[in-house]
Formats: structure tokens, sequence, C-alpha cells
């Protein structure tokens, strides 16, 4: 599982530099206004592929890494339940474009969310072929390599668009692109299949997939649900374009840590399957201690050099949205966390539990954004969500200590803690130009590695397990390997 995780976090690095790369320049070059417009119709485009993208995909994925079916039947019946649904939530999605605008208070953004349509089906075929048949079949390493070829491509394809002037429209067409051609690609890599004598019932698809579809809508709108209801609430333009440029820079470390999760599910399915308890127990110990490592210090910096990031990567007139990424660093950070433990739970088999978790989440979520947003604006747009996900890390955390009974020790949890507190105390009290940005996180993160070291949570079991992964990434056969 280390090597798929580091193939997936490659990735996953390669996706987020990409996409912000895409927002940064979009951000500069459209202005708050139209970057708003884009943010806008770009999340809700997100959250209608979720119906296809996550139910299906991750239930063939499970079935396939168990090892106890055919996997040419799960591919047959996946196909099958993926193009239907695909085909539903298309002629939905298209039909109701027109109210969904004006639902928004934007009839303008009408046909960007006809263009942005056309995602639909590109992104069925793409997922249940990457997220679905590589995921489960556990080459990572071609898992990974079809996720990067995406990301590039939809940086070139937006950049392209719209230096040719189709603005907006243009950007969004520019994500269809690429995904189709990464879809071309998850096809080739999965190649021949063979035929087990062990038959597959489909409706194990619908029953696993569900469940997991509803969690990913429901998720996904807890990371997208302020961003919505500022627009909703007439806030206005320039507005949700700062509050867009908060939320994009807010989710560097959900971005990062999808890797690990999309590893962690295939991973303890299997080993849940053949009930390995200390294999499973140490897939989330590690998984938890590492995490945690980087996420920590990671979402404390993010907060509190909100100003200078902002002014760095959007350019000052993005200043008004320094105090709300303040928060919503925090929001983002348990969010992420809750989204790690809810693919333990899952690869359990139990995706009801966190789809029961996640509704009652969104509900307190539109409820705290109703409640603060009035009052205290694009601020409590950011609180809603971070208490929204404080409540969600907790209940996460608690039901897989309850099931699995284990989490993360509580010494490594007060060391990680007091190194990250160390370097945001300096990193609160320096001032320094935007552009050194850069180099003062290097040199923060440095020093927290050092006192991690000092503390004796860094060992030489951890710069032993880096010096087997580092190799792999230098690999020539990266994309041949599996795991």
């Amino acid at each position: 599982m280390a090597k798929g995780t580091i193939y997936l976090i490659v990735a996953s690095v390669v996706f987020s530099l990409t996409g912000y790369a895409i927002h940064f320049w979009l951000g500069r070059e459209m202005g708050p206004a139209e970057y708003g417009a884009f943010g806008v119709v770009l999340y809700l485009m997100t959250t209608i592929n979720l119906f296809i993208t996550s139910g299906i995909p991750r239930s063939v994925s499970k079935y396939v890494a168990e090892g106890n079916y055919s996997t040419k039947d799960i591919v047959k019946y996946g196909n099958r339940l993926q193009l239907i649904f695909c085909a539903i939530v298309f002629v939905l999605y298209l039909g109701f474009s027109g109210v969904i605008a004006n639902f928004l208070k934007d009839p303008s953004l009408t046909p960007y969310i006809r263009i942005s349509a056309l995602a639909v089906p590109t992104y069925a075929l793409y997922s249940i072929y990457n997220t679905g048949y590589l995921n489960g079949l556990r080459k990572f390493g071609l898992q990974a390599l079809t996720s990067m070829g995406d990301s590039v491509i939809k940086l070139a394809a937006v950049f392209g668009l719209v230096l040719l002037g189709f603005g907006v429209g243009g950007a969004l067409a520019g994500y269809v692109l690429a995904t189709l051609v990464a879809f071309l690609l998850a096809w080739r890599f999965v190649g021949p299949l063979g035929k087990s004598q062990a038959l597959f019932d489909w409706k194990k698809l619908l029953s696993f997939s569900a469940p997991a579809t509803g969690f990913a809508v429901a998720f996904f709108l807890l990371v997208s649900l302020d961003l919505f209801a500022v627009k909703a609430m007439g806030i206005g333009e320039i507005e949700v374009g700062y509050y867009t440029s908060a939320t994009t820079v807010s989710r560097a470390p959900y971005y990062l840590f999808s890797g690990l999760a999309m590893s962690l599910f295939p991973s303890i399915s299997r080993s849940t399957s053949t009930n390995n308890a200390d294999l499973t127990a140490s897939y989330i110990r590690q998984s938890m201690r590492y995490m945690l490592m980087l996420l920590v210090p990671s979402v404390l910096l993010i907060s509190v050099t909100s100003k200078d990031l902002l002014s760095l990567v959007y350019s000052s007139r993005y200043i008004d949205a320094a105090v709300p990424l303040s928060v919503l660093s925090f929001g983002l950070g348990f969010l992420t966390i809750f989204f790690v433990l809810s693919h333990m739970i899952m690869g359990r088999g139990k995706p009801g539990v966190v789809l029961f978790m996640a509704l009652i989440l969104v509900a307190m979520d539109i409820g705290l954004n109703i409640l603060l947003i009035p009052t205290y604006g694009l601020t409590g747009a950011a609180w809603a969500t971070t208490i929204t996900g404080l409540a969600g890390m907790c209940a996460a955390a608690v039901y897989v200590l309850r099931e699995f009974k284990t989490l993360l020790g509580i010494s490594s949890l007060i060391k990680i803690s007091v190194a990250a507190t160390v370097i945001y105390a300096i990193a609160a009290q320096v001032s320094f130009p935007p552009l050194w940005l850069p180099a003062v996180y290097t040199g923060l993160f440095a020093l927290y590695a050092g006192i991690l070291w000092l503390l004796k949570e860094l060992n030489k079991d951890d710069l032993r397990t880096v010096r087997k992964v580092v190799p792999l990434l230098k690999s020539p056969g990266i994309g041949n390997r599996t795991s």
C-alpha cells in the first residue's frame, strides 16, 4: 500500500499544481466577477458528476480488489450500470440548467451550465476505468499515470481555449476535452481481463454504490455549500470571486491526501475480506500518523499566512479573502481527516454509516450558513464549514476507533501538535514579502522536521521508509508497477 499511496499522492500533487495554476491564472486573467462565475459552475459540475464518478466506480473497485469474483463479469455489469446512470444524470442536468441558474440568482450562468453538462459522459467513462478498474486491480502506477495525463492535458486545453477568446465556456470545455483523452488512456491500460469460475451478482454493485454515491455527493456539498450559499444569498459577484479564491487555496491539503484515501480503500477492502486484522490496523495507524504529520503544519501555515499567500497566487485584489481563508483552512483540514476516515469505514463494507454521518453534517452546514452569513458575511460561511468539519472528524474518528480498535497514538498526536505550534508561532511573529513565502515555508518545514526528530517522533524507521519509497518515484518503469 505504501507504493500505491506514493503513486497516487504524486498524481494528487500534479492534479493540485495544474488545478491551482488554472485557478490562479484565471483569477488574474478574468478578474473576480468572471472568475467567480467559473468557480460556481465548476463546483456545480463537480457536484453533479459525483453521481456517476463515485458510486459505481467505487463499488467495482471494492469487489475487484477483494478478488473473490470474476473481474470480467464485474466490468461487464459495471459498464452497463454506469452508462444507464450517466444517461439519466446528463438528461436531468442539461434539462434543468436554466432552473439551476435561476436558483443561483444568475440566469447568465445557463449557457455555462449547459457546456458543463458535456462533462457527464466523459467523466462517467473515465471514472469507471480509472477509479474503478485500475484502482480495484491495484494498478496504482497506471492509475496515477492516467490521472497525471488528465491534469496536464486539462492545463493545456484550458489555457489554450481561454487565450483564443472563449472565456468561461472555453475553460469548462477544456475540462471536458482532457477527461475524454484520460478515459482513452485508462481504457487502454486496463487491458484484457480473465474470467474466473465465480460468477458475480450485479446487484452487489447497486447495494454498495447507492450509499457510496450519496456519501460522495454529500461530502462534496460539505466542501462547497459555503460557496453556493454565498452565491445564492446575494452577497455580490466580486465577493463570490473572493470566496472562490479562499476555497481554492484551502482545499490544497484535501487534494493532496485524496491519494491516500484512494489507496486505503482497496487495501482495507482486501485485508478485511481476508480477516487480516493486524494488517488493517497497521494501515490505519501509519496512514493517520503520516497524514497528520503533514496536514497539521500545512493547515496552520495556510491560516497564519493567508494574506500573503493570496497576494502571491491571486494578486492583492483578493486580500479581502484573507480572513475567511484563515478560518476555512481549518475547516478543510477537518474535512480532509473525515474524508480519509470515511474511506476506512467504506473499505470495511459500510458505506451506509458514512452516508448517515455526511447527511447529518450537510443539514448542520446548511443551518450554520443560513445563520452566520447574514451577520458575518464571508467569514461566517468559513466558520460554518469549519464547525461542521470538526464535528464530522470527531464522529468518524470515534467510529473508526470503535470498529478497528486503533487510530493514532496519543504520544504522536502531542508531539506533532507541539512541533506544528512552534512553527505557527514563528510565522505569526515574522513579517516578510509575499514573494518570500516559498522559501519561508521550506525553512519552517525543515525546522518542523527537526523538532519532530528531537522529540523522537521522526526516527530511523521513517528514514528507511523514505529511502525505500523515493527510488520508486525515479524508476522509469513506474507506470508498469502494481501494488
